[in-house]
């Protein structure tokens, strides 16, 4: 069996947001998924047995407001659980991360054949390679992934909106009004492409882990309206095991209205275990 350096923790939590009748969010954490996608709140921890080289850890947002938005996050969902349930040792960090951009596009394909007429759901996906001790992340919408670090909180992935495109192009900054209005104006989602053949997920390099580091993923729920020092200072405060209730109700009283949802996957030594 093998014996890798790094062990995990994870916990997940969504919760519906006070101006929606559904919860149009879910999460993953290994084969675990929120299955029935009518259930308002969910939670799942999780600490890994060590004969598991590759874990996945993914949270979505499905998009409309309406009646469709939670089956265009469970179809993304049960995709991502599909590649999870196929992972194995033998796989390279190449062949798994090939894996995990094609349930981007098949989970876009569900999302535009199916009868419910959805329009389509953000996701950001973390893969966990414990033996060459590194992540990535790939992602579509605005959904993000932080990486916490030496008591500082680095945000990983690029928001696809057009609001983020117009701060990156000089237009405006952040304190502009127009900022806000632009937040939920997506320039990417899984669901986008209306074909069926070209969705590509942005995507970063593998990234080197070390001990003690923490891997936060999140709904637009929680970060349109926590910004990252504020959820900086909501790490550094809490005890692990209370940090994603913690994030949620910390924007729940900040005036989200939103579903949200986030993912906290916790790294350690073997060591700790023994």
């Amino acid at each position: 069996m093998p014996d890798y350096k790094i062990s995990f923790s994870a916990s997940g939590e969504t919760q519906k947001g006070t101006g929606r009748e559904t919860n149009e969010d879910n999460f993953l954490i290994g084969s675990y998924y929120k299955k029935n996608c009518r259930a308002v709140n969910d939670t799942f921890c999780f600490t890994a047995p060590n004969r598991c080289r590759y874990s996945l850890f993914a949270v979505f947002d499905g998009m409309g407001g309406g009646p469709y938005g939670e089956y265009a996050s469970l179809c993304a969902a049960e995709e991502f659980y599909n590649v999870h349930m196929k992972l194995n040792d033998m796989l390279s960090p190449k062949q798994v991360s090939c894996m995990v951009s094609d349930a981007f596009q098949t989970a876009n394909n569900r999302i535009i054949r199916s009868s419910y007429n959805m329009l389509g759901t953000t996701a950001v996906v973390c893969v966990l390679d414990r033996q060459g001790e590194k992540i990535k992340f790939l992602w579509s919408g605005d959904s993000r992934g932080y990486l916490y670090r030496d008591h500082l909180l680095f945000q990983i992935t690029e928001d696809q909106s057009k609001a983020a495109l117009c701060v990156k192009k000089g237009i405006y900054s952040k304190t502009d009004p127009q900022y806000k209005a632009d937040q939920n104006k997506l320039t990417g989602f899984v669901g986008m492409d209306a074909y069926g053949y070209s969705f590509h997920p942005l995507e970063t390099a593998w990234l080197p882990l070390k001990q003690e580091d923490m891997i936060f993923l999140m709904t637009d729920g929680i970060s349109s309206i926590c910004n990252n020092n504020e959820i900086q200072s909501i790490v550094r405060g809490c005890v692990d095991d209370a940090i994603v209730t913690s994030l949620i109700c910390t924007a729940r009283r900040s005036g989200s209205q939103d579903d949200l949802s986030a993912v906290q996957v916790k790294l350690y030594s073997n060591k700790h275990e023994e």
